[in-house]
């Protein structure tokens, strides 16, 4: 009997063609979204889509499901689902957004230690003002939160660039790009030697809150915050007193507790704040950088090689 795939994503052309062009006995279905399924969901025996597209009735539909492939590293809202069988392989897209992430904290970075908020003004103004210089990042300190294929991706970068970069994790181990690695009890005290503050912390459980007030207290007056995690792992009420009252310098912030972050928000009138839409891992070429990861996961959950299948998930933890 062939195996069924269902593909569900605003590119489903570009990934069941991927999938048909590759594995030609595999029956492969499309959808653009859930409103526009067409399939009997019973007889589907892989999903291919981002987390957010889905809820607990499409899982609980999937009787026959054995392999999710999430197009995103986050694999929370799958995980969310009640009707999630234990036996149901899952396996994320942990790996290909170094590119995206790294580039995503030089913007912010950059944005904020240039000012781009002003000069934009400027230019919208004809104002040619030359009175303000913009200060360098090269020897400043970085300190990164949670240590992953990204973060790696993130210090090497920041190191090329002359600062001095330190990582922040629960397993501490050295890395390349890192001066140094200190573990999470030091959290606090290695926030108040940071220039940049770069929280990249997914939403797991012990991440929550990780970021807390006491962490954010800690921070020098000249420091910045640069979140690129989840919202969740970040408390935004005592971000957003600090950036008030000025005890931190700004902050650039890709992420928030809830999105889309609503237009009351004291967050989008902050002066001290450069924001962007939650598009850190969102690039034009992302179909590109997913397609041999889900080509090779493919070929080893058909040739019944399961353990070598990259970034499996078991019990909400990756498996390299």
């Amino acid at each position: 009997m062939s195996t069924s795939v269902l593909v569900l994503d605003k590119y489903a052309d570009t990934y069941a063609g991927y999938l048909r062009a590759s594995f030609p006995d595999l029956v492969v279905h499309q959808a653009l979204a859930m409103e526009h399924l067409s399939v009997d969901l019973a007889q589907i025996d892989i999903l291919v889509a981002f987390g957010i597209a889905i809820n607990n009735e499409l899982i609980e539909r999937l009787a026959s499901l054995k392999w999710i492939q999430s197009l995103a590293t986050g694999v929370d809202h799958f995980l969310r689902c009640p009707a999630l069988r234990p036996e149901t392989l899952l396996t994320s897209a942990r790996g290909i957004h170094g590119a995206a992430m790294r580039e995503t904290v030089a913007y912010l970075m950059l944005s904020l230690s240039h000012e781009s908020r002003r000069l934009a003004r400027n230019q919208t103004e004809h104002r040619w003002d030359r009175s303000q210089p913009w200060s360098l990042l090269a020897g400043k300190t970085a300190v990164i939160v949670g240590i992953g294929l990204s973060s790696v991706a993130i210090a090497k970068l920041l190191a090329a660039l002359g600062m001095n970069v330190v990582g922040v994790s629960g397993a501490p181990r050295l890395s390349e790009g890192f001066d140094c690695i200190v573990p999470r009890s030091e959290l606090v005290e290695i926030a108040g030697e940071a220039d940049y503050l770069i929280n990249v912390l997914p939403a797991d459980p012990a991440n929550i809150g990780l970021i807390s007030r006491s962490v954010i207290d800690a921070m020098k007056p000249s420091g910045f915050l640069v979140n690129v995690g989840r919202g969740e792992t970040l408390d935004e009420d005592a971000l957003i007193d600090a950036l008030r009252e000025q005890r931190i310098a700004g902050a650039g912030l890709d992420v928030f507790r809830n999105e889309p972050l609503p237009a009351d928000s004291p967050i989008w009138d902050l002066p001290n704040v450069f924001l962007t839409p939650h598009l850190g891992g969102f690039f034009r070429e992302y179909e590109e950088y997913m397609k041999p990861l889900l080509v090779e996961n493919m070929r080893l959950f058909l040739g019944g090689r399961y353990g070598e299948m990259r970034n499996r998930i078991s019990h909400g933890k990756e498996q390299s």
